[in-house]
């Protein structure tokens, strides 16, 4: 540990090779940096009289995202040569659907190139793989067009995200009130059948799992049994009753277009 003169900055190292998300992306752990914080420093992160700024990659860089206002022990994904479950990485996943900064694929590959393993297998049963039939939860919101689209954590993970009915009759990531009318370079990027199809091939590219395909089904209420009709009802919109075999329909098309691709910038299975 190394200290300033004013004692008012601290550097603390960390020599355990830890891993830490920022936003996105990971970085390797070099240490901390404790300072006291300014009256700024204090409304921008709801922080008492210090805080902890993370310092990573060899270039020590010293990081102020915003995500760690809440701490940097809640960021910290692992260390090097432990093997983490995909469920795990909710967090990240859920964050990349709504930002966009990367295909499914890259988040999973930049921690692998961290060398943290990601596992397919079952958190519960770490003897199984985790099922090739993906389940997603469709609940409507009130008496609108507006869906949220999640899965459960006991499968491949695909991110949560709410979508709405667009004036021409497909479903679209985001409230209908966001909608952009004038916004046509990225539409067909937003539809949700795209969107979810594209996860669905970087896990089957990542883990090398060809088969995987999606299953809808209505989220079920709390007052509803377990043994009731999840079935898509017919009185919902029809972008959601066919949303099943528009989404696996994609995944076989790109299927059939990149049937190869498995090794194609894959890290060796060891």
């Amino acid at each position: 540990m190394t200290e300033d003169e004013s004692k008012k900055i601290r550097i603390e190292l960390d020599h355990e090779q830890k891993v830490i998300r920022l936003g996105c992306w990971f970085y390797d752990l070099k240490g901390v940096l404790i300072a006291e914080a300014t009256e700024e420093d204090k409304k921008k992160y709801n922080c008492g009289k210090y805080m902890t700024y993370p310092i990573v990659d060899d270039d020590w860089e010293v990081r102020d995202d915003e995500c760690i206002a809440d701490g940097i022990g809640r960021l910290v994904i692992g260390k090097k040569g432990e093997t983490v479950y995909l469920s795990q990485l909710h967090s990240v996943l859920d964050l990349n659907a709504v930002e966009h900064c990367a295909d499914y694929s890259d988040i999973l590959t930049d921690l692998e190139l961290h060398g943290i393993t990601v596992s397919n297998r079952m958190q519960d049963n770490p003897q199984e793989e985790l099922p090739e039939i993906i389940n997603l939860a469709i609940y409507k919101i009130g008496n609108t067009d507006t869906f949220d689209i999640y899965s459960y954590e006991d499968g491949y993970y695909i991110p949560d995200r709410e979508c709405h009915v667009g004036k021409d009759g497909k479903l679209y990531q985001g409230r209908k009130e966001h909608e952009d009318e004038n916004d046509n370079r990225f539409k067909q990027f937003r539809q949700i059948v795209y969107r979810i199809a594209q996860d669905v091939r970087a896990l089957s590219w990542f883990f090398n799992k060809p088969n995987l395909r999606v299953r809808c089904f209505k989220d079920r209420c709390f007052d509803e049994s377990h043994s009731g009709d999840l079935s898509i009802p017919n009185d919902w919109h029809t972008a959601i009753q066919t949303l099943e075999d528009d989404i696996n329909s994609e995944i076989a098309q790109r299927q059939d277009v990149y049937s190869d691709d498995y090794f194609r910038d894959k890290l060796p299975i060891i």
